[in-house]
């Protein structure tokens, strides 16, 4: 595990599940009021060892998966980026050194801070307007529903079973 995914798991998932989202990697989810919210770090494709930086994706769909169904960024029908929600309304992106471990607290306490400042007000704002996504799913979105539902119950009743009794 390197620097930055060491104070990713120590300093910025600890605080986004103490408000409801669940960890995937680098990807964090809440469902809420039939929609799936979603905070996803990405890196920069041209990272160095001498400087590198992330900055921070919001999404929001509907809530048609299983619960433990992960939702990428990319696959929401809203989608923003933190940067358009800071005051300048610009791309921001959080430079860190990743050999230097105070250069990556620094920029992941910024995008903390951000987060808590822009991201889960506007996601707490738009809360009540979120519906409107649900009255624009697609009539294949809602058709997946039942499937993905029928997998899920399978899948539980698979693991359930684990691990396999030869004599059951």
């Amino acid at each position: 595990m390197n620097a930055f995914e060491r104070v990713i798991a120590q300093e910025l998932a600890p605080y986004l599940g103490s408000v409801g989202f669940l960890r995937h990697g680098q990807t964090w989810n809440r469902r809420m009021d039939g929609v799936v919210q979603v905070i996803a770090l990405q890196r920069s494709m041209t990272n160095t060892e001498l400087d590198s930086r992330f900055t921070v994706n919001i999404g929001v769909t509907p809530d048609t998966r299983p619960t433990k169904a992960s939702v990428a960024e990319h696959e929401c029908q809203a989608r923003q980026r933190i940067g358009f929600l800071r005051p300048e309304r610009q791309d921001h992106w959080y430079r860190y050194l990743p050999k230097d471990a105070a250069s990556v607290v620094l920029a992941v306490a910024e995008a903390r801070a951000d987060i808590e400042a822009h991201v889960l007000p506007y996601l707490s704002q738009r809360s009540g307007e979120f519906p409107w996504l649900l009255l624009q799913a697609t009539s294949a979105m809602q058709a997946h529903a039942p499937v993905w539902r029928a997998l899920d119950r399978l899948w539980r009743r698979i693991t359930g079973r684990w691990p396999f009794n030869k004599g059951a």
